[in-house]
């Protein structure tokens, strides 16, 4: 491994982080709540910093990286961002200790929206954007923003953006993959834009339309109110959230496709299908079983299930309704849906519905070679074979998720934590969800939890939201030996 390229990219990476901390410094400035401090200190001290360890880069070397140098890069890259991150809320005195601090900001990046904050509507508008802000940037990925603006990065960009972006494989729009980064951060950007005027013409204020639209697009779920979206009780606010979430949990691939105008590929996208799939059928059962039980109208129960289903199936994490008080079939496949996520190659976090919908399709060719063994039949994905090293890595991605799953959950029931909230806090943090069920519920905060269960469950986020490998390679001892 290049020590000094990864120092330096993480130099740069450190000078980014210190430009951008400028919009909730600007926020804090408009209006004037005193913290601006909290925002400039780190900012004076990411730029120098970064400046520093970018320096460990003779000029006129060219950058070269390795399969090791993007698993560092990428790996403790995140950790600093989450690092940095807790910054201000340590120094405005939101929280007073570590480890909560680290948690909201891990949540932030790695766009899960778990949060220990008790009174959300008692901070300050600059912490609020802050915490809604880190979704966005964590969203589209740090590595993303950065390949987009560091030409340097076109060496090697292609292997950051495997280590980092969302699913089996990181498609290249581009020739060149700072253009590729370029073009997602514009797509990402267009649709931003969009939720935001929709929004302020559904009449949310501008600042609460800039950080929904953050924790949206972001799929992260940090909200300005207790009550998050509900708090607004609006059906026209609760629609267009529910859009953008959906186009927010698909790849991103399709959308600057269909911006050209070439709406085949979306349509013809067996990922996509599925996904639709996956979330009408789990609307319709949903709508079904809460109708008159929970609520006396068709309209109420729709409106709720719709909602509730997006949110969790896109992993973004907002609420309208408690549905702790759902019955165990409705609470059952939200937390199925929990396992499933967005598409590969969106913001949304979990297994992704073509590692799924692989799983499926492996599963079912397995039952067919028992009833004729020597018949030939490629594994695919519409008309695409799946070739067998991408079926091994799907597979080996699937048993570890499993294995993390449940080894911490175990550790949450060892301190005490009963078996529900401890097992839908561990699948909402590694699937960057954010509620699950029980005491870590849509009316619930992670506040309570012991300290050592927050460490476990920061470390679930970071695990889930860089698709596991890229952290884990990171702890076998063969990583660091020439």
């Amino acid at each position: 491994m290049n020590v000094i390229t990864v120092i330096h990219f993480i130099g740069a990476l450190l000078k980014y982080l210190g430009l951008l901390m400028m919009a909730p410094l600007v926020c804090s400035l408009i209006y004037r709540e005193g913290d601006w401090y909290a925002f400039a200190i780190p900012i004076a001290l990411l730029l120098t910093v970064g400046f520093i360890l970018q320096q460990w880069k003779r000029s006129g070397d060219e950058i070269e990286l390795g399969p090791r140098d993007c698993f560092a890069i990428v790996g403790f890259s995140w950790l600093m961002a989450a690092l940095v991150g807790s910054l201000p809320y340590l120094l405005t005195g939101t929280f007073t200790n570590f480890h909560n601090a680290f948690f909201e900001s891990m949540s932030g990046f790695t766009t899960t929206g778990a949060t220990v904050l008790v009174n959300i509507e008692a901070q300050s508008h600059a912490i609020l954007f802050w915490r809604d802000f880190t979704h966005w940037l964590g969203g589209m990925g740090i590595i993303v923003l950065a390949i987009a603006i560091l030409p340097a990065l076109n060496v090697g960009g292609m292997k950051l953006l495997n280590a980092e972006s969302p699913g089996p494989t990181a498609e290249k729009l581009k020739p060149r993959i700072a253009s590729t980064a370029k073009t997602l951060w514009g797509v990402y950007i267009i649709l931003s834009v969009a939720e935001v005027i929709l929004l302020v013409l559904a009449g949310m204020p501008l600042f609460e339309s800039l950080c929904h639209m953050f924790g949206t697009m972001g799929t992260g779920g940090f909200s300005t109110k207790s009550a998050s979206i509900g708090s607004f009780n609006s059906p026209f606010i609760e629609t267009i959230v529910i859009v953008f979430m959906f186009l927010a949990g698909a790849n991103f691939i399709l959308h600057y496709y269909s911006l050209q105008g070439d709406f085949s590929k979306a349509l013809r996208n067996s990922e996509f299908k599925f996904y639709c799939l996956v979330i009408g059928a789990s609307v319709a059962i949903v709508t079904l079983n809460i109708w008159k039980s929970v609520y006396g109208s068709f309209f109420s129960s729709i409106r709720y299930a719709v909602f509730q289903v997006v949110s969790i199936t896109t992993t973004t994490g907002y609420t309208t309704a408690d549905f702790n008080l759902w019955p165990p079939l409705s609470r059952g496949i939200l937390m199925i849906l929990m396992f499933v996520g967005g598409c590969a190659g969106s913001t949304g976090g979990a297994m992704k519905n073509i590692r799924v919908l692989i799983m499926l399709k492996k599963g079912y060719l397995e039952l067919f070679h028992l009833i004729k063994p020597n018949a030939v039949l490629p594994l695919r994905v519409g008309q695409e074979p799946v070739n067998k090293q991408t079926v091994s890595e799907v597979t080996s991605f699937f048993l570890l998720y499993i294995l993390l799953f449940v080894a911490a959950s175990l550790f949450m029931m060892f301190l005490g934590i009963e078996l529900v909230t401890a097992v839908s806090s561990v699948a909402a943090t590694i699937g960057n969800i954010g509620p699950g069920l029980n005491m870590v519920g849509a009316t619930q905060n992670y506040a309570w939890i012991p300290v050592p269960g927050k460490y476990v469950l920061t470390a679930c986020m970071l695990l889930g939201r860089l698709e596991i490998f890229t952290i884990l390679v990171l702890l076998v001892p063969a990583f660091w030996k020439e």
